[in-house]
């Protein structure tokens, strides 16, 4: 008995080392994430289940100063300076539960039209020390990543504002995030690199329904400036076979931003020009990536422009002002289609290195209404809340 027992605990010390070696050969995983919760009051809400017009609305908030999200992220290291990683990361929403994967649509606050799990973040890279890195999957924009640290809010989550400065696909779709697309990322001291492609899965068509971007990053120790071009083909089913593709034309964006630090200022800018190509609703081929416009869309721009400043007060409460104005032009008429303008004040008080408070008031003006059901041209709202990183 005692002879079994010692050679049990031999075999076991001889195998423990084999065992730590299998364990630090495995990739490193992180779990990491962010809660956001509040209240929000508003005006000029719109109407009530019975069709009556409302003014005043309060209600718990999800996200407002960041998107509450789960995430995966992991890397191994292949030797050589050679490295595998990969991003999976899915939201959801504070007040229910449900999964809200994605922010690419303009109605913010709401759920996502993407049902996706693992919606905001879904893909796998190589990375050399010397060549740079490569990411296959779902992905940010180069778009996104040119400009997102030029946001004058600090990337702040509600009414979509984070996603203004990266363009538009279309009327109904923000370009911050892109399925099955290869991007490339090379850095070079102070300068990075940008580039990425995104297939159209066209029968027959390499071009349709693809989209192609480059972009470009510089840091110095008291400025920073990004700027992308991106250009967007729209495919268009002309019949019920994928071959018979043809295209509806292609969205064309362009942004730049930058910021400007000293002392205990940072002053943002940033601005967004979108081409949009004419399209009608459902004209758009199922099998692509982009989704339909929400309604007929009319050859025509969408100019954005974005301003602000943070002042830290303390070493723990910061103090922000942000201004942005969209601006829709119709290519044939000339004339102006939307206005929309938003005021940013936001105040956040660090308890710890992971948790803030936070309170901002916002304002909007739009000249087509600024809620459905509702044609009043400005809102005015108020959101405080709390927010976890881990």
């Amino acid at each position: 008995m005692k002879k079994s027992l010692i050679s049990v605990a031999v075999m076991s010390l001889m195998a423990s080392p084999l065992v730590i070696k299998s364990v630090q050969a495995q990739s490193n995983v992180t779990i990491y994430g962010t809660v956001d919760a509040g209240m929000r009051v508003q005006n000029h809400a719109g109407k009530d289940q019975l069709g009556n017009s409302k003014d005043y609305q309060l209600s718990a908030n999800s996200g407002g100063l960041s998107a509450p999200h789960l995430g995966f992220k992991g890397e191994e290291n292949l030797g050589g300076g050679n490295k595998t990683f990969f991003k999976l990361e899915t939201g959801f929403d504070m007040n229910t539960g449900d999964n809200n994967s994605s922010s690419d649509t303009s109605v913010h606050g709401k759920k996502s039209d993407n049902k996706s799990f693992f919606g905001r973040q879904a893909h796998l890279g190589i990375s050399n020390q010397s060549l740079g890195q490569l990411t296959l999957g779902r992905q940010n924009t180069v778009g996104y990543d040119a400009i997102k640290d030029f946001d004058p809010t600090n990337n702040l989550n509600q009414k979509g504002l984070i996603h203004y400065l990266s363009g538009y696909r279309d009327l109904k779709n923000n370009h911050n995030r892109s399925d099955g697309t290869i991007k490339y990322q090379y850095q070079l001291n102070r300068v990075t690199f940008l580039a990425s492609y995104q297939s159209g899965s066209q029968v027959g068509s390499v071009k349709h329904g693809s989209s192609t971007a480059v972009g470009l990053k510089y840091r110095d120790a008291n400025w920073s400036v990004g700027g992308s071009f991106t250009e967007i083909d729209i495919a268009k089913s002309a019949g019920t076979a994928a071959k018979s593709s043809q295209s509806l034309g292609s969205t064309k964006i362009i942004n730049i931003g930058g910021e400007y630090r000293f002392h205990r200022w940072t002053l943002k800018t940033g601005m967004s020009h979108s081409k949009l190509p004419a399209m009608q609703r459902g004209s758009i081929s199922q099998s692509s990536h982009h989704a339909s416009p929400e309604r007929d869309q009319l050859a025509s721009d969408v100019f954005v422009s974005a301003w602000g400043m943070q002042y830290q007060l303390s070493p723990r409460m910061d103090l922000g002002i942000a201004h942005y104005t969209k601006l829709h032009h119709d290519h044939k008429s000339r004339h102006l289609v939307d206005k929309d303008k938003s005021l940013v004040l936001t105040s956040v008080y660090k308890l710890s290195k992971q948790t803030d408070v936070y309170g901002f008031l916002d304002q909007h003006r739009n000249s087509n209404g600024v809620a459905n059901g509702n044609r009043q041209r400005s809102q005015y709202g108020v959101t405080a809340g709390l927010r976890h990183k881990f």
